[in-house]
């Protein structure tokens, strides 16, 4: 049996990122959870005690314990966070839409 480490942070939790938190937990990879919310992170970390709570994206992108990041932000959010999260060395999985325009796509 493979022993999983948990390396992926969720970014976003809100409507959409609370699936995600959730999924991911019960997967046992959930490293992180990250919002600009600190009550919805307090939140969180009652129900998901092993998991670290951070208001700083770029903490998380700085975090080499954490491989990848699924970003479930407001979508004008995207493109640039898709773009740091790449950058910094982190596989992604973003919501979609990835972005707005073409041009933010490029």
């Amino acid at each position: 049996m493979k022993i999983k480490k948990q390396t992926i942070a969720v970014a976003g939790t809100g409507y959409w990122g609370k699936n995600l938190v959730r999924n991911f937990f019960n997967l046992s990879v959930l490293h992180t959870l990250c919002d600009t919310n600190n009550d919805t992170i307090t939140n969180f970390m009652v129900q998901y005690p092993s998991v670290a709570g951070e208001d700083s994206f770029n903490k998380v992108l700085a975090n080499p314990e954490i491989k990848g990041i699924a970003i479930a932000t407001p979508a004008a959010t995207h493109a640039g966070m898709v773009r740091d999260a790449i950058l910094a060395g982190k596989d992604v999985y973003v919501e979609k839409p990835l972005c707005l325009s073409e041009k933010e796509g490029i």
